[in-house]
């Protein structure tokens, strides 16, 4: 058992040292995804904190062979796409940083004209 003062020195020691590092405290480190699922295309968003801020990214995977599209947008004007029609590829966006502001992808499966959005973040 340590004493309360060593306990107190020990949490200094640790906060300086996290925050030396650019590690964040009380933030998950793990990305979270939020899907957007069409027939034929399988997308979402992902979301990862790191450098002390969200960022997201779209994607989209041909499941099938046909044209699958993906649009990250954002309430701040900011949007990135990509498209692919090979099966089992994966389309990336450009990543973006998120903050403050909100952010979703359209995922779209272009040979059936039917499309999907994911959640805000």
């Amino acid at each position: 058992m340590i004493r309360k003062h060593t306990a107190v020195r020990l949490a200094a020691v640790i906060a300086v040292t996290t925050a030396g590092l650019g590690l964040s405290t009380g933030m998950a480190s793990a990305d979270t995804t939020y899907p957007a699922n069409v027939p034929g295309c399988a997308g979402g968003m992902v979301v990862s904190f790191y450098s002390g801020h969200d960022h997201v990214r779209g994607y989209a995977t041909s499941t099938t062979g046909n044209s699958c599209s993906v649009v990250l947008q954002q309430s701040n004007g900011n949007s990135s796409s990509n498209w692919t029609h090979i099966l089992h590829d994966t389309a990336w966006t450009d990543t973006l940083l998120d903050a403050g502001i909100t952010s979703h992808v359209v995922v779209c499966n272009l040979d059936t004209d039917r499309c999907a959005t994911s959640a805000s973040y």
